[in-house]
């Protein structure tokens, strides 16, 4: 399985997670396309906490990695990796392709 396969994968589990917290009308779609931090919709900030810690747990558990995922701070203020599901999952895979897996 690739990093971009794992990545994906836990992000779907992820949202599960969540969504299983959200009320029916602030469910995330499980879709690469689905906005998730962004002006034009997802979730607040509090809810990307929640879904980043998540992922970061997921990843320990499953693959026995420990990752950061806001370790660093600059990235909001360039491209923001928490857009889409597609770009959590890119900028995950990134993470984990740095850690060596």
């Amino acid at each position: 399985m690739t990093n971009n396969e794992k990545a994906m994968q836990v992000v779907m589990e992820a949202i599960d997670e969540l969504n299983g917290q959200l009320p029916k009308e602030e469910k995330l779609k499980k879709s690469p396309d689905t906005v998730l931090f962004d002006s034009g919709g997802g979730v607040d900030s509090l809810g990307l906490v929640s879904l980043l810690t998540t992922i970061e747990q997921k990843i320990e558990e499953t693959y026995g990695i420990t990752v950061t995922l806001l370790e660093d701070i600059d990235i909001l203020e360039n491209d923001n990796p928490f857009k889409t599901v597609m770009s959590l999952a890119d900028y995950i895979a990134s993470v984990l392709e740095k850690k060596g897996n």
